[in-house]
């Protein structure tokens, strides 16, 4: 007979984990795993698409103002303008310098502003300007009226308009009948040059008080009535600017549309829709920053902005609007005392009507 030898307790077998609960929690790593790798390829897949239309959206608008600008410039030089159409060939060909239209344009304005001549002030003497600047009028009176016509004429043919015009207004101050035509006509052209050339550089409102001086005298050229226009849209827009980005930027779409070279207006509108966009969206109020980021982003284009473009889109695609209730009548409010008429109603003591007072016997 054999022994039999008991199963000691470490040979006894243990029950083991089914193989499906062992991988169970393997399959649940590995679907996140997956579920993961989706969301960030969408999200990525997100960002390359709105960058692209992005893109596509600003090469689009880009030509289209390039191609207004040429239309403009064609029926400034149609009309004569030729300094108009040089100004805006010039913004058009630094964008694009292979544009073979805005060569022609630019060689045709060049022709033409060659070929007209320069208007001669009306006087009696041919003068020959000096090299060297001249002085300005010495204050007091004038003691020989056609000195100082002289004078005066030298300043206005080497456009010294700084100097000519307080001597001009002088002029004609102590002398008002003495050649009054000539001196109008020197005035106005003083006033008219001098307010396009600050309304070009920095002194843009001096400028437009120039202008409306010259309107006064006779009517302006298309050119000066232009420069007015843009002048006007660019004082508005730049008296809210970093302070009411809103009313900024409307003022700066109207410049940028019809002179983007002025005043470097179309940069100005872009700072100012990127900034209303920014204080929306601190305001969590994604719609709205999203639409003024995407018009900014036709201006042009930064990392930062599409960042933020894109964050703005999906906060936008994620907000749920709360529905509001229809007004169907009275909306009944519950939690309160009932009212009811177990008072006597008030009588104002201003309105109360006096009884009359019985006779003691």
């Amino acid at each position: 007979m054999s022994d039999v030898v008991p199963p000691s307790p470490n040979n006894v077998d243990q029950p083991s984990m089914p193989p499906q609960k062992k991988r169970r929690p393997v399959r649940i790593l590995g679907l996140l795993l997956i579920i993961f790798s989706v969301l960030v390829g969408w999200f990525l897949l997100v960002a390359f698409l709105g960058w692209q239309s992005g893109q596509q959206a600003l090469v689009d608008k880009q030509e289209e103002q390039l191609s207004r600008q040429l239309t403009l410039a064609q029926e400034n030089i149609d009309q004569a303008n030729y300094e108009l159409a040089l100004t805006r060939l010039e913004w058009v060909l630094g964008r694009a310098p292979d544009s073979a239209q805005a060569r022609q344009l630019h060689d045709q304005a060049l022709a033409g502003l060659g070929a007209t001549p320069e208007p001669t002030p009306v006087t009696a003497v041919t003068v020959t300007p000096p090299a060297t600047r001249l002085p300005t009028a010495t204050p007091g009176s004038i003691g020989s009226p056609n000195e100082e016509l002289l004078r005066i004429q030298r300043l206005v043919a080497t456009k010294f308009w700084e100097e000519a015009l307080p001597a001009l207004v002088a002029f004609q101050q102590q002398f008002p009948s003495y050649e009054r035509e000539e001196t109008d006509q020197m005035l106005y052209d003083a006033y008219l040059n001098y307010g396009l050339d600050l309304v070009r550089g920095e002194e843009v409102e001096l400028g437009m008080y120039y202008l409306a001086q010259a309107q006064r005298l006779g009517d302006l050229p298309q050119t000066a009535k232009d420069y007015q226009t843009w002048a006007r849209l660019y004082t508005q827009g730049i008296s809210f600017y970093g302070v009411n980005w809103d009313a900024s930027a409307y003022y700066f779409r109207d410049l940028c549309l019809a002179a983007p070279f002025y005043q470097s207006s179309c940069e100005r509108l872009f700072t100012a829709l990127v900034s209303l966009g920014d204080q929306y969206a601190f305001a969590q109020d994604w719609c709205p920053a999203q639409a003024l980021y995407q018009e900014a982003s036709q201006l042009q284009t930064t990392g930062e902005l599409s960042t933020k473009r894109t964050q703005a889109q999906e906060n936008c695609l994620l907000a749920t609007p709360t529905p509001a209730e229809p007004i169907t009548g009275t909306v009944p409010i519950t939690g309160t005392e009932p009212i009811t008429d177990t008072a006597a109603p008030f009588v104002s003591p201003s309105f109360a009507v006096p009884t009359a007072t019985p006779d003691e016997p």
